[in-house]
């Protein structure tokens, strides 16, 4: 079992790694189902989930929802550069992207852009009242290119352990 902080996946023993690749596939199941999935006793998987919590490889548990029946179709790949690279400015970037409630994830990348934000909205009018009202109108933002996605292909919120 694990301990360490920065401990990773990698170095869990197998049973872990086993109970954290059924998890991501459906975090509802029972701890009796869990259990029987993995041959440990009921006792033994919880230790084990209240360890991988405590070091911070679990940080939580969702519901996932279908974006096209939740009227969030439309996804956007934003690309952002920031008016210059002062800790100020990237603070007020990332202020702003966290309490965007449509702005599903967002990376700090490398290349031409500073970041890539990925949107979702319910309409390509209300993903330009965002580029247009939100984005490109922060002072902390020089210029934004987008793209919008025509079909989603594949979407994974497992993580290859």
């Amino acid at each position: 079992m694990i301990s360490p902080m920065n401990e990773t996946a990698q170095s869990l023993p197998e049973q872990d790694r086993e109970i954290l690749r059924h998890l991501q596939r459906d975090a509802t199941l029972s701890l009796r189902d869990l259990a029987e999935r993995v041959g440990m006793s009921q006792s033994t998987v919880w230790r084990r989930i209240e360890a991988l919590e405590a070091t911070g490889l679990i940080t939580g548990r969702v519901t996932l929802v279908d974006a096209d029946r939740a009227g969030v179709s439309v996804c956007v790949f934003v690309q952002i550069n920031l008016r210059d690279h002062n800790p100020e400015t990237r603070r007020a970037f990332e202020t702003m992207i966290h309490a965007m409630p449509e702005a599903m994830d967002c990376y700090a990348v490398t290349g031409a852009f500073d970041y890539t934000v990925i949107l979702r909205t319910g309409s390509v009018a209300a993903f330009e009242d965002i580029l247009m009202n939100r984005i490109l109108a922060a002072e902390c933002v020089a210029n934004a290119a987008s793209h919008l996605s025509l079909r989603h292909i594949k979407h994974s919120t497992a993580l290859p352990i």
